[in-house]
């Protein structure tokens, strides 16, 4: 009889035992489901913001670094992108390209009517020429949010994107 009562106790401390940590998680679980849907809601939400005016103005001050060289006939092209993988591609105007990229000078370039996307996490350069243009910062400025700043310092490779993904929501 004592066999019998102990098995028994074994079987109703294992049911207890395994059935509130299931009822925990069970309910940790809803929570993350409920944080994760506000979250992406949010996203489409601030989406539908700014995707609504259809088209939208980009700044970027690009900051020559002091340890590039002096002249340059390099030329680049900037990739901008969001948290959601949506990204602008862009070639500076032909008369801001090359030459402006002088040493230890900081240089405006507008991406004008660009499609909208989300707020920017992410800037690389691709670089094309011979001279080894390095860029120290670079700011963008997009309607509706904070300006960001990219600190780079160092040589952008020849014909291969290079930059900083920076996801501080």
């Amino acid at each position: 009889m004592n066999s019998l009562t102990l098995i028994f106790t074994f079987f109703i401390v294992a049911a207890f035992t395994n059935a509130t940590p299931s009822l925990v998680s069970r309910s940790q679980l809803q929570m993350n489901q409920y944080s994760m849907l506000n979250h992406t809601q949010q996203q489409i939400n601030e989406t539908e913001l700014v995707r609504g005016s259809g088209s939208c103005n980009y700044k970027i001050d690009i900051k020559t670094s002091c340890s590039s060289p002096e002249h340059t006939t390099d030329t680049i092209d900037i990739i901008i992108g969001d948290a959601n993988g949506n990204q602008i591609i862009s070639s500076p105007d032909p008369s801001m390209r090359g030459s402006s990229l002088k040493r230890c000078t900081t240089n405006p370039f507008d991406l004008v009517q660009a499609n909208c996307i989300g707020k920017i996490y992410s800037m690389f350069f691709v670089r094309f020429g011979t001279d080894g243009w390095i860029p120290e910062s670079a700011t963008l400025y997009n309607d509706g949010y904070p300006p960001i700043t990219f600190n780079f310092n160092y040589l952008i490779p020849f014909g291969v994107p290079s930059g900083i993904y920076n996801c501080s929501k």
